[in-house]
């Protein structure tokens, strides 16, 4: 089930005090139109209603999807990880079995989504996502800040991600064969990577040590 609460917001511009409501639970069975505030990125969403002032209030959430298995818990930069970890494994002990991630925005949230729903791995599509922005960077000659993926197609035998790079307005897309991701699990498989259970953060950096223990 969902939670919702309600909370006091002050509007920097302003200063008018106006209540604003925040998921801080979203049971995506329950309430499948949060799943889509998630992929269009206006679940944070927020307008001061005395100056029309637009900005995105990003706080602790939780994101369940049951038939999947998979719970998501968005810990933004400078809040308490481990109070929303906390949270999560209070609100949900039933899900001790399934995949569960931490993100620190909701484009990482809206990342682990589509990857999950489209039945795949989150951890070698980082490092195919970390090998992709190399090529990236090589060929535009530019630093990639960040990068998430976007597509996959079985009949294709394709799987893309979009860069955002240094200096550029515009994202950038990159894609390869599928079967390049089918190598990375294998890659991740040699190196005898096994999750816990815990909340984990699979990202770049997990991908980047990952690469390194199997080129050892």
């Amino acid at each position: 089930m969902s939670t919702c609460i309600s909370k006091e917001v002050s509007c920097p511009v302003c200063g008018a005090v106006n209540k604003k409501q925040m998921w801080t639970g979203i049971d995506i069975q329950a309430n499948p139109e949060l799943r889509l505030r998630v992929l269009n990125e206006t679940l944070f969403d927020w307008k001061c209603p005395a100056c029309g002032y637009d900005a995105q209030l990003l706080y602790p959430c939780l994101y369940h999807d049951k038939e999947r298995r998979f719970l998501l818990c968005i810990s933004p930069a400078g809040s308490s990880g481990q109070a929303a970890v906390a949270d999560a494994v209070q609100k949900y002990p039933q899900a001790a079995s399934v995949k569960k991630r931490i993100v620190s925005s909701l484009c990482e949230m809206k990342e682990k989504v589509l990857l999950f729903e489209a039945g795949l791995d989150d951890v070698p599509a980082e490092v195919v996502k970390f090998a992709l922005a190399e090529l990236v960077e090589k060929k535009r000659g530019r630093k990639v800040h960040s990068g998430f993926f976007c597509a996959a197609a079985q009949d294709e035998d394709y799987i893309g991600f979009t860069f955002f790079l240094e200096g550029l307005e515009q994202p950038i897309t990159q894609g390869t064969r599928l079967s390049v991701y089918s190598e990375a699990l294998k890659i991740v498989q040699s190196t005898g990577y096994r999750e816990d259970g815990s909340f984990l953060r699979v990202d770049r950096a997990l991908a980047q040590r990952l690469l390194e223990e199997y080129q050892e």
